[in-house]
């Protein structure tokens, strides 16, 4: 039986949700987004669990989704469910924590940014470049990076497509605090565990209220930006993109 894709640890008070394909930098398939769905939906209706810590196993916490399975027009990829999945992730009702360690790329920093806290080691590289690979960021992804970072840092961390390091990425919001590599373990259960020591019905109000300030905010019309994020998606350039990266060389760009 193939080793699980995602390691759950139940804690008296807290959950521990580990990606676990670090031979792949624990990259996205549709087997683990299925995984962390689930897992989160154990867990809404469970009232002891008073803070979730997302990590992931091996060098990186995640390196996106798996181009792979993206470069396979029948394969299972399905975008609409990440989307759902990091909805149900931001609107969980108790506080989330992301420990991030090596990569957060793409959907890797799309999942931790869907956090409400994001603690990084020094080895950290977060960055969104679906730019690279001639992707486009889904209209919510985008909005929680304005959300989490402004404006102005996300015009930079999209155009540029740059993986940023941990100080860099503190600057402009990304993570809350940046620790030595070897205490990400240490800090961040201890983060989690501070957390579910509070009130339960407390923490449970403060994380509604939150949101609920938020959810106004970003809402504005965007079907036209759905139709440009499909045409991108379905773009020559996209297919050129992927493949490209898969095969370790430079794409070669035809705005179509």
């Amino acid at each position: 039986m193939a080793e699980e894709v995602l390691k759950v640890t139940r804690h008296p008070n807290y959950a521990v949700l580990t990606l676990n394909r670090p031979e792949k930098r624990n990259a996205l398939n549709q087997p683990m987004i299925e995984a962390v769905n689930n897992a989160l939906v154990k867990f809404e209706s469970d009232r002891e669990i008073r803070a979730i810590l997302i990590r992931g196993e091996g060098a990186s916490f995640c390196a996106g989704i798996d181009l792979k399975e993206v470069a396979e027009a029948s394969g299972p990829h399905n975008p609409t469910s990440l989307e759902s999945v990091f909805g149900r992730l931001e609107r969980f009702p108790v506080p989330t924590i992301a420990a991030i360690q090596g990569a957060a790329l793409a959907g890797g920093l799309e999942l931790a940014l869907h956090c409400d806290l994001r603690i990084a080691s020094e080895n950290a590289k977060l960055g969104m470049t679906l730019g690279r690979v001639g992707l486009m960021v889904p209209y919510d992804f985008t909005r929680k990076l304005i959300e989490v970072c402004g404006s102005a840092n996300t015009a930079w961390i999209l155009y540029t497509a740059d993986a940023l390091d941990a100080q860099r990425s503190r600057h402009m919001n990304m993570v809350h605090d940046v620790v030595a590599d070897a205490k990400l373990g240490e800090a961040a259960t201890a983060l989690a565990e501070r957390i579910a020591d509070n009130a339960p019905l407390s923490l449970r109000a403060m994380k509604a209220t939150v949101r609920r300030c938020m959810s106004e905010t970003f809402d504005a019309w965007h079907d036209d930006l759905l139709q440009m994020a499909r045409s991108v998606r379905d773009s020559h350039d996209a297919r050129e993109g992927v493949r490209a990266f898969l095969e370790k060389r430079k794409p070669v760009w035809k705005a179509d």
